[in-house]
């Protein structure tokens, strides 16, 4: 008796023509909304504006305004009873009237810092700290004008919790690299305010201007014992 021999029915290669097709044109529309999205966005928005039944309201919240006019001039503070500002926190202005300077101060020194007013070095003091204060913005923008304050010059600054007043020293120019431009572990109270120079340089320089204010006035903090 003879054994048949049973083929295997080969696979019908209908199912690849179809399937192939489809899934490299799926593939298409993908890559293509993905390359067009840059153009399609805009043109989705402006229809869908059009099409809306009423104007849109653009709510945006107000700036935070704070008044440092109340601070007090003299006196003692109690340091446990501060106010005092946390990482980038606005807590005061500088006024130099004879640069035309009057500027918000946030603590921190950061771009972002900067880009919105006058930074504090964190690893220095605070107004009333009996230390170094090392503060710097931008010179081509709230401090472009630095260089027009003189000896004798007033500096004030108003903070939450009291009303500062300096007085200009001195001036330098210095390499961004040179540490003796400034004494974070001075005795005594004093401010040192400084930009990137020259003051109409766009971009990095390596060079910085300084200048030195003495203690006039203001309330001191009484430090814990």
């Amino acid at each position: 008796m003879s054994k048949r021999v049973l083929e295997k029915p080969k696979k019908s290669n209908r199912t690849k023509f179809i399937l192939c097709p489809i899934a490299f044109f799926i593939m298409g529309l993908v890559l293509a909304s993905i390359a067009f999205m840059p153009i399609l966005t805009p043109m989705v928005d402006i229809l869908n504006l059009v099409t809306l039944p009423s104007p849109p309201t653009f709510e945006e919240s107000a700036p935070v305004e704070k008044d440092f006019s109340s601070g007090e001039t003299s006196g003692v503070l109690n340091w446990e009873s501060l106010d005092l500002p946390g990482d980038g926190e606005l807590y005061g202005e500088l006024i130099i009237k004879s640069a035309g300077i009057d500027v918000d101060v946030y603590f921190g020194d950061s771009p972002t810092e900067l880009r919105k007013g006058v930074g504090t070095y964190i690893g220095a003091g605070l107004p009333g700290q009996g230390r170094t204060i090392l503060m710097a913005a931008h010179n081509n923008s709230y401090f472009h004008t630095l260089g027009e304050v003189q000896p004798g010059d007033t500096i004030e600054i108003n903070t939450n919790y009291g009303k500062y007043v300096y007085e200009m020293t001195d001036s330098r120019v210095a390499e961004d690299t040179d540490s003796t431009a400034y004494d974070l572990s001075a005795p005594e109270e004093n401010l040192i305010l400084y930009t990137c120079y020259p003051f109409d340089r766009l971009g990095f320089t390596s060079q910085r201007y300084f200048v030195y204010a003495k203690y006039v006035s203001g309330p001191q903090w009484k430090l814990p014992e």
